[in-house]
């Protein structure tokens, strides 16, 4: 199926809650962006209370295809977070998306994914948003506003209840400048696993959420606290083979547990000459993940990963308090500190003792000579590690109003470093047959660590022309801008029980004075450190707006990328998978959005079309260049329309919409596609002033899809998205 070219166009689809169908003014958080994002030369969509309610949003991957271009795939678990937005992403590691929840960074991506209740507007600016946003947004930075005790006029209840057992439930108190909303989600899941006889992807959560503000003359304070828990199953993978994907067929748990918390103080002041703003955030994150990293139903091994993580953020920003007639500039300092203390051993099972070490030896003995056999029918490899990284940052913004031109410049001083320690070992008690009688221990470590540090200088220039429309609702402008963006660089965990595995295989035989011709490869901890990833953008767009009725913008980019980060998997019966850079990458995309506004009908579109490909990559066993990178849609398409019928004093709104994605290659050789496919949801609502009551379904025809591919232990995986969901809520307003 291809999705036709004409829907050249998106949703900017901004509405308020009570009057859905009147042009809004724009709500954003100006003392960052200097200016609104009618004027800010980057493609952007907001998204308030009303739409996210009207399109079933609750939480990032909702946003899959209504933003043009952004891809988040629903698979995994809330650990997973993989993002894709203009040929960049990746689903291990640092996200190519920034994400900030009231003007805070959210500093890792194991905390992206969250259920969205209480939330004012969400923006999403595209293109590499470094200069502002620092580090990771290289694709884009995501902006969540949540909602303030003055937004309210009394508790608000909501509840909703769904396919699958699905139930969720919020309570949002105000209380003078204190705002406190609680959520609870329960699921019983949707993929049965065949060997375990159980669904595989139940969820249990909720969140805790405290707001506080206060503002008085040249002074402004907020303090938020938001603490949320999940216990959910997932990693719903079925075995690939003779062009089918089988159902869920794996022995071993494999389940995810988080708490999270992000503590943020802010206050903005302002001086005799300057306005200041100082932010501080203290983020922890503790998790558990159990997973069968094998996923059929032998035993061959498991992995648990656990994580305990400490964050802390500070900024520091300052602009004049004389507004100038043509200069706005802002100057900032930014740092954060991550602690990392992470526990991810892997257990062998029997059949992966068999499968993985012992046949690899006997297959280099002689049969005349005897065998190699050991005494544990399984053994874990522990893996401990000691993560320090480290951001400093220094930038500054001005921007210049010239008649109808808008010209900004920007530049931005990032340095970026990080330590690890490993502690890596396995104990087992090993005899050769017929000459050994006995059990005989034999251990391997491996132990040491490990830094990188890079320097990024990040620019950004930009101009935007007002074109005159000898209307004052209207607005229409050009804009070009060239930017860099960077995401930040790491080391590669998960492979390390595959180098302790060839040390051990090598350890044993040469303890048995024997020595393979073809030893296993030795690989050292050098070998798990990746660089960062860069990217330049040069964009060219055109805006135009109508304050009634009307917001369109088409963009065309072209973005070159360096060191692209991919997540890869070692060929062979290899147990780990790890990052890797890609010598050089490129993609040319163009973006497209409309929102049509009338009295009682309103319809938004969006499209992008995105040919991502390797410049320069070769794996030292093949060269890859020239073809897609992979997981990357091709297009993504977006059509919605709403109708609302008046009655008395109330009103039914009716809303459809329809969702694109793809074709994606799957592998760096592009010998494994998926064709592009199209999802139908909609819902119906009925609002009084104090209640709505809901009735949405997504995936309407139950068509599934492949979301995701991978390969373990030389087989061939892929995760389908969700099936029909049907969920009817209710919101009350007391």
């Amino acid at each position: 199926m291809k999705i036709p070219l004409i829907l050249y166009i998106i949703s900017v689809f901004q509405v308020d809650y009570d009057t859905a169908y009147t042009m809004p003014t724009v709500d954003v958080t100006e003392h960052r962006q200097g200016i609104s994002l009618e004027k800010t030369a980057s493609p952007s969509i907001t998204i308030n209370e009303y739409q996210l309610n009207s399109h079933g949003i609750t939480n990032q991957k909702s946003l899959s295809g209504i933003v043009p271009g952004l891809h988040i795939p629903d698979y995994g678990a809330s650990l997973t977070s993989t993002i894709y937005l203009r040929g960049f992403g990746s689903r291990m590691e640092n996200p190519a998306l920034g994400m900030y929840i009231d003007d805070f960074p959210v500093a890792d991506k194991n905390m992206y994914d969250f259920d969205w209740e209480g939330i004012r507007s969400v923006t999403l600016l595209r293109g590499p948003q470094a200069m502002l946003y620092g580090r990771n947004a290289m694709a884009g930075a995501l902006s969540i506003q949540t909602l303030s005790s003055a937004d309210l006029d009394g508790i608000r209840v909501s509840a909703e209840y769904g396919t699958a057992n699905s139930i969720r439930t919020g309570i949002t108190i105000p209380a003078g400048n204190h705002l406190i909303n609680a959520t609870f989600r329960h699921t019983d899941g949707y993929f049965m696993n065949e060997c375990r006889k159980s669904l595989c992807d139940p969820y249990t959560g909720g969140g805790l959420n405290w707001k506080w503000e206060d503002c008085t003359i040249g002074r402004y304070l907020e303090n938020i606290v938001r603490a949320s828990f999940s216990n959910e199953g997932g990693f719903a993978y079925g075995s690939y083979r003779n062009d089918s994907i089988l159902p869920v067929n794996y022995n071993d748990e494999s389940s995810y547990r988080r708490f999270s918390l992000l503590e943020g103080f802010k206050v903005r002041k302002n001086h005799n000459r300057i306005t200041t703003q100082t932010s501080a955030s203290l983020q922890l994150l503790a998790d558990r993940m159990r997973m069968d990293q094998d996923y059929t139903p032998q035993s061959v091994f498991t992995l648990e990963q656990k994580q305990r993580m400490v964050t802390s953020t500070f900024e520091f920003s300052f602009r004049p308090v004389r507004e100038y007639d043509h200069w706005k500039p802002k100057t900032g300092a930014f740092c954060y500190f991550k602690a990392n203390d992470m526990s991810a051993p892997v257990e062998f099972r029997q059949d992966g003792i068999n499968r993985l070490i012992l046949n690899n030896a006997n297959s280099n003995i002689p049969d005349d000579m005897g065998y190699l056999e050991f005494e544990e029918t399984e053994f874990p490899v522990t893996s401990d590690f000691e993560i320090l990284s480290w951001n400093t940052a220094l930038y500054h913004e001005s921007i210049f109003s010239l008649g109808r031109w808008l010209l900004t410049a920007g530049l931005r001083f990032d340095y970026e470093g990080a330590w690890m320690r490993y502690d890596s070992h396995a104990l087992i008690h090993y005899r050769f047959v017929p000459n050994m009688s006995s059990f005989k221990p034999f251990s391997e470590s491996y132990e040491g660590s490990t830094d990188r540090c890079s320097i990024e200088i990040l620019p950004k220039i930009s101009a935007m022309y007002s074109v005159p429309t000898g209307n004052d609702d209207n607005m229409l402008a050009v804009y070009l801008t060239i930017s860099e963006g960077f995401r930040a660089g790491g080391f590669n965990t998960q492979i390390f029980s595959d180098i302790i595995q060839g040390h051990m295989m090598n350890g044993l035989m040469a303890d048995l004075g024997v020595y393979l011709d073809n030893p296993m490869p030795s690989v050292g901890a050098e070998h798990t450190v990746y660089d960062p990833e860069e990217a330049w953008n040069y964009e060219l767009g055109i805006r135009f707006i109508n304050r009634q009725h009307i917001q369109a913008q088409v963009n065309a980019y072209y973005m070159d990328g360096y060191n692209q980060q991919l997540t890869v998997f070692p060929p062979g019966k290899s147990t780990g998978r790890m990052m890797t850079n890609a010598g050089r990458s490129r993609s040319i995309g163009t973006e497209a959005q409309l929102s049509i506004y009338g009295e009682h009908f309103s319809t938004q579109f969006s499209y992008s079309l995105c040919d991502a490909r390797f410049v320069r990559y070769v794996d030292g066993n093949n060269d890859y260049s020239g073809n897609s990178v992979p997981f990357i849609p091709k297009s993504t398409f977006y059509a919605g329309a709403d109708w609302r019928i008046p009655v008395s004093a109330n009103s039914v709104v009716l809303h459809a919409d329809m969702r694109g994605c793809g074709p994606i290659s799957w592998n760096e050789s592009s010998t494994l596609r998926e064709p592009a496919h199209l999802t139908i949801g909609g819902g119906i609502s009925w609002t009084t002033d104090r209640i709505r009551l809901g009735l949405r379904g997504d995936n309407l025809t139950g068509n599934q899809h492949p979301v995701f591919y991978f390969k373990s232990v030389g087989n061939e995986f892929f995760a389908l998205s969700k099936p029909r969901s049907i969920k009817l809520s209710v919101t009350i307003n007391l």
